[in-house]
């Protein structure tokens, strides 16, 4: 008897319990995977032969195929079969939630657009595409593609290291009329990007490498709520945000990372930094902001020496920032035009210069953080609750 009972608490231990589940839990968990590593699922049990194909993902990644980057191999002809495969099922009356594609080496031009094609008659609500190797020939919006009815679910987009249509920009609005996260990261683009639309909430323009095609991103976006710039600077070129008379109302986070390319090209960074300084007095309601790389003295108006004001702003970061001189001028003008200030953290900051001494005389001595800590005490702000300096500030 209680051999019998042991016998079924261990067959209840046994039990896969994993394959009791609903049908859409487990097509919730197989979209979690690559589509190539869902498909392996299938062979699993019976239970499990056909849940992959219900799957609302499609994630065509060609990592998972090493040596397909030859043409005409082995290894590519299975590449572009798999990839043909999974675009063919279910049926595409069946709209998609996620379309990926990544490719991290040479392919064929024309399987590319065909894969994009048939992606985007899916409709999918989030495409991410994404070339480690920049070509310039894989192009977005692609051709011959009907983006009205493509685009009609489509809320998220990330591109990246793909080549951006003249039309992009400009008419996003138009192509992607329900579009809220657009991410761009080492895109190419002929011109001046412009980005314009009504409904982006969430917006990200990342570039690591200098782009000779592109040298200023304009943004148009009323709805705008989250902002996050990595803009590349160097002698041979780089990339600014054009000024512009409209405000953005709803942005509320904005981060701008300066990646300074090239150290000896200072003297040409000052207008460049410069420019910035208008497109900050559109960020009227903006709670949290951080800046990288940056030197504050140059974000100061060219007459009045005033910082924009910031009334609603909670949160200030500075990462890699020159401060001003020892007396922290710069920074006091900040923080009086930012009178609802509550937290400022400093990270890696530094003075822009130090006082001369005369010959013959000791060393100045280095300014401590009790010094930085009594500095900001005089400034009249009641609701800076958290200062928060991060490493000690240094004086180069």
């Amino acid at each position: 008897m209680a051999e019998d009972c042991g016998h079924r608490k261990r067959a209840r231990m046994d039990a896969d319990r994993l394959s009791d589940l609903p049908d859409c839990l487990l097509q919730d968990i197989l979209s979690r995977l690559g589509s190539r590593q869902a498909m392996r699922t299938s062979a699993l049990s019976r239970r499990w032969r056909h849940v992959w194909r219900s799957v609302r993902c499609v994630d065509i990644d060609q990592r998972e195929f090493p040596g397909s980057g030859t043409l005409g191999s082995r290894q590519y002809q299975s590449f572009e079969d798999f990839a043909d495969g999974m675009l063919t099922w279910p049926p595409l009356d069946t709209p998609l939630d996620t379309f990926r594609v990544h490719l991290s080496d040479i392919m064929n031009t024309t399987s590319f657009g065909r894969w994009i094609r048939r992606g985007l008659r899916r409709r999918p609500a989030t495409v991410d595409l994404q070339c480690d190797y920049a070509d310039g020939y894989i192009m977005w919006p692609p051709q011959n593609v009907d983006m009205a009815a493509a685009a009609c679910r489509l809320t998220r987009l990330r591109l990246s290291g793909v080549t951006l249509g003249i039309c992009f920009g400009p008419e996003l609005g138009g192509q992607l009329p329900v579009l809220e996260d657009l991410h761009v990261h080492n895109c190419n683009y002929y011109g001046s990007l412009t980005i314009a639309s009504p409904t982006l909430k969430s917006l990200a323009v990342t570039c690591t490498m200098i782009s000779y095609s592109t040298n200023t991103v304009a943004i148009a976006a009323p709805r705008l709520a989250s902002l996050h710039l990595v803009l590349p600077f160097g002698r041979n070129g780089s990339i600014s945000v054009a000024p512009g008379n409209e405000a953005l109302p709803s942005l509320v986070e904005a981060s701008i990372c300066l990646n300074v390319m090239d150290q000896r090209a200072y003297k040409a960074k000052l207008p460049f930094l410069r420019s910035m300084r208008s497109f900050l007095d559109r960020l009227t309601n903006v709670r949290k902001i951080e800046l990288s790389g940056f030197t504050m003295t140059a974000l100061l108006d060219h007459e009045s020496q005033d910082f924009p004001v910031f009334e609603n702003l909670r949160t200030l970061l500075l990462n890699g920032c020159d401060i001003g001189a020892i007396n922290f001028q710069v920074l006091m003008k900040v923080l009086e035009n930012a009178p609802n200030l509550e937290k400022l953290r400093l990270r890696h900051c530094k003075f822009l210069g130090r006082p001369k001494r005369s010959k013959g005389k000791a060393k100045p001595k280095r300014t401590c953080l009790a010094t930085v800590g009594r500095s900001l005490v005089t400034v009249q702000t009641t609701s800076l609750v958290v200062v928060l300096l991060e490493l000690l500030l240094c004086i180069f």
